[in-house]
């Protein structure tokens, strides 16, 4: 199994209307460890600039779910999205001890350009077509479907969750699938 796209993951960390994976510093700290150069710029971030990135994500999640389900992105999030992802880098990249690090900038419009690159990247490039909403009940979650036929983002979870649900109306006599 590969590593989600930063975009993905970053839009994820929103899996549900009442689960925020980044609700503070330290939460998005945690979240970014996994993006070395990302990390070192969340690092310097003050608590006041998760409002922001919380911003970006949330547009970036309406835009990616509206395109998982063939829709007209929302203009507002589109505009959001491609306007931090589009916009002149407000930073350098270097090399230093075999990783990319950046220089330069104020925290705050690197992080929100670095993430919202990745959403444009996603965007305009071939994995697009792969880009799927998960059908669990209030997940908010987006995937790469890379087989045929895959509806849940973690079968796991969410799948489990719809299978356990089917169980149960069947056991009530009511129809597996969900309609009455």
């Amino acid at each position: 199994m590969t590593a989600d796209p930063l975009a993905i993951a970053f839009v994820n960390t929103r899996s549900s209307p009442a689960r925020d994976r980044i609700d503070g510093l330290d939460p998005l700290t945690a979240w970014a460890a996994g993006a070395p150069a990302l990390a070192g710029v969340v690092a310097a971030l003050a608590e006041d600039d998760v409002v922001a990135v919380r911003r970006l994500r949330d547009a970036g999640q309406a835009v990616l779910r509206a395109v998982a389900g063939v829709a007209a992105p929302p203009p507002e999030p589109w505009e959001t999205v491609t306007r931090t992802g589009l916009a002149a880098a407000p930073m350098t990249l270097g090399w230093s001890d075999g990783a990319v690090v950046t220089g330069d900038g104020d925290p705050l419009p690197v992080v929100l350009h670095l993430l919202g690159r990745a959403l444009v990247d996603l965007l305009v490039g071939p994995d697009v077509a792969l880009l799927h909403r998960c059908q669990g009940t209030d997940c908010l979650r987006v995937f790469l479907a890379r087989r045929d036929g895959r509806r849940w983002c973690d079968g796991r979870i969410c799948g489990n969750r719809a299978r356990v649900a089917a169980f149960a109306r069947h056991r009530r006599g009511e129809d597996p699938s969900g309609g009455a």
